[in-house]
């Protein structure tokens, strides 16, 4: 951003609502900001509003014409493969990424590029050459709804914590799988939304930072049930042995329960959904304490899962805070 975009961000200016006609308010727009964007009457202004009670007015020309982001990657100087690339650039919202060399590019890099794109939701290749690669993201990320999103991570998390259970009933898991490739698509498209988003304000900022974070937790916490899953399918001493069978169980509804919590306190920030969650936080290490197995690698990936979800859930509860409560005062001079 350049210093003027910089200066003419910050002025700010009071304006007098004014009535028009029996029950229509107005206010007028700035010269300045008129004159600077060329708004014209007939000219369409977007009014986007968010929760803290800011109203955010973007002429629908400018954001047309601003919306694109482009960037392009010198592979010689950046002397790492292009998939390792791609991901970040695609979670930073760049809706146009090009792969640039001095030297003819190798048919198994690009061969890599191509498969690595197929992996994410939204990603064209649109021109390859001797020595350049453009790929294109027609993902609108203005469009996609977080809520949708982290509810899609949360099912997908949930049915893997409700196969371990069915194994430890003795009933076949559902029908339908989600794979880690699922997962980290969801978890992509998330981190375009929550890190690559424009026109945020302070508190929708935070929140999506709050959101990236417990994101890559809930993706860890998939590769953790992954392994609990493979070893309790294996171990006939841990799915017979009744105590520990109905502890684990009991263990892991909870933990779809916590699961609930963690996400839903983000969207929707509430004291007794958090402090909901830190009571099954604690029947959980109750659950755990009681474990009498003699499986350490099953204790130890436990462990793993509850040190995770009780990190994910401290992450869950500064949301809290950036909502306006009766016991929070701001602003307070010293």
């Amino acid at each position: 951003m350049s210093d003027e975009t910089t200066r003419f961000s910050k002025d700010v200016e009071t304006r007098k609502v004014q009535r028009l006609g029996s029950s229509s308010l107005f206010i007028t727009l700035p010269k300045k900001w008129i004159n600077r964007w060329g708004i014209k009457p007939g000219d369409k202004i977007i009014m986007e509003i968010s929760e803290d009670g800011t109203l955010r007015l973007v002429a629908e020309k400018i954001k047309l014409n601003s919306n694109k982001r482009a960037v392009k990657i010198d592979i010689d100087s950046f002397k790492q493969s292009m998939t390792t690339a791609i991901p970040c650039l695609y979670a930073l919202g760049y809706d146009e990424i090009v792969f640039s060399s001095k030297k003819t590019l190798e048919h198994k890099e690009i061969e890599d590029v191509v498969n690595f794109s197929k992996q994410l939701v939204g990603i064209e290749l649109s021109e390859v050459t001797d020595d350049k690669i453009r790929l294109d993201c027609l993902l609108d990320t203005e469009k996609i709804g977080i809520e949708s999103l982290l509810r899609r991570i949360l099912n997908i998390i949930a049915k893997k914590v409700d196969d371990v259970i069915a194994i430890l009933k003795g009933q076949s898991p559902s029908e339908v799988q989600s794979t880690i490739e699922d997962l980290r698509r969801v978890y992509l498209m998330l981190l375009r939304r929550s890190m690559g988003g424009r026109y945020n304000s302070e508190r929708d900022t935070l929140r999506n930072f709050i959101i990236a974070v417990n994101s890559s937790i809930l993706l860890r916490i998939y590769y953790v049930m992954q392994k609990l899953n493979d070893i309790i399918k294996k171990d006939d001493k841990v799915k017979n042995d009744q105590e520990i069978n109905k502890k684990l169980i009991e263990t892991f509804q909870k933990v779809n329960d916590l699961f609930d919590e963690i996400i839903m306190s983000i969207l929707f920030p509430s004291v007794k959904r958090i402090s909901n969650g830190y009571t099954l936080i604690s029947q959980i290490k109750q659950n755990i304490s009681q474990l009498n197995t003699d499986n350490q690698l099953l204790t130890s990936y436990i462990d793993d899962l509850l040190i995770m979800l009780e990190e994910a859930l401290n992450n869950s509860s500064c949301s809290l805070f950036l909502e306006e409560a009766p016991w929070i005062e701001r602003n307070l001079s010293s």
